[in-house]
């Protein structure tokens, strides 16, 4: 982890008018709108690391921000630095107690981390508190994929759906769960309701261009994964595609 990025108790007072010099330095207010741009377009590019380190700035700025705090822990597990992230949760747990949202992000990193036996817990507190979100019962349902348990992770994706009705997320993770118990048309089935959302990402059209593969629709597959990917990565997906077809 680059060394820009340090837990909370090392932030500063947000209200601080000078540097440890003496010398005047810019007030949040001037400095805020810019970093956080720059976060969520390092975010948008994956550039994890980078983002991380603006959400640690915009923390340093800002210590009690909630978005902030939770902006760096996202950006530091998405980078794979994921003790930092735990660590960084925990804090804000034993600040601002056990809610939904916070219990969620700890199972996120635990999954991250490939602790279930931590994750799925922690996931199924945060989905019996009131007020839990879609994205608590979606996480529990990857964590529980991730542990074989088909059955329950699709009873979790149906409730998150109950809650955000064509999510293109938790279609995507329940197509992934049906793909992974052998129901490859159920997957398809899902993924194709998950592109038709407006929201979809590139990496759900890719997951379905995938599946068509396995199916053997090379054609379908190729097409998507030319709607989203530059030609040279395209063409080695379409590759890639006709070799599962063919190993049917």
């Amino acid at each position: 982890m680059a060394a820009g990025c340090e837990t909370m108790s090392g932030a500063s007072d947000k209200n601080m008018a000078t540097n440890a010099d003496g010398a005047p330095v810019a007030k949040p207010s001037e400095l805020d709108p810019q970093i956080r741009l720059a976060a969520l377009q390092a975010e948008a590019q994956n550039n994890y690391l980078e983002a991380a380190q603006h959400y640690q700035s915009l923390l340093t700025r800002d210590p009690q921000n909630m978005e902030f705090a939770l902006g760096l822990v996202r950006n530091l597990r998405f980078a794979g630095s994921t003790p930092q992230d735990i660590d960084i949760i925990n804090q804000l747990i034993a600040r601002s107690g056990r809610t939904p949202q916070l219990l969620t992000e700890l199972g996120k990193s635990y999954v991250s981390s490939d602790k279930m036996n931590l994750a799925i817990p922690i996931l199924e507190e945060a989905c019996a508190i009131p007020g839990a979100t879609w994205d608590s019962f979606s996480a529990l349902g990857v964590a529980l994929d991730y542990e074989g348990e088909f059955d329950r992770a699709r009873q979790a994706y149906s409730q998150a759906l109950l809650l955000s009705p064509r999510n293109p997320d938790v279609l995507n993770n329940l197509a992934l769960s049906q793909a992974q118990a052998g129901d490859l048309d159920g997957a398809i089935q899902t993924l194709g309701q998950a592109v038709d959302q407006a929201s979809a990402s590139p990496q759900v059209r890719q997951n379905l261009a995938l599946m068509l593969a396995l199916k053997g629709d090379t054609v379908g597959a190729e097409r998507l994964a030319r709607k989203d990917l530059p030609k040279d990565l395209a063409d080695l997906n379409a590759e890639y595609y006709r070799y599962l077809a063919s190993s049917d």
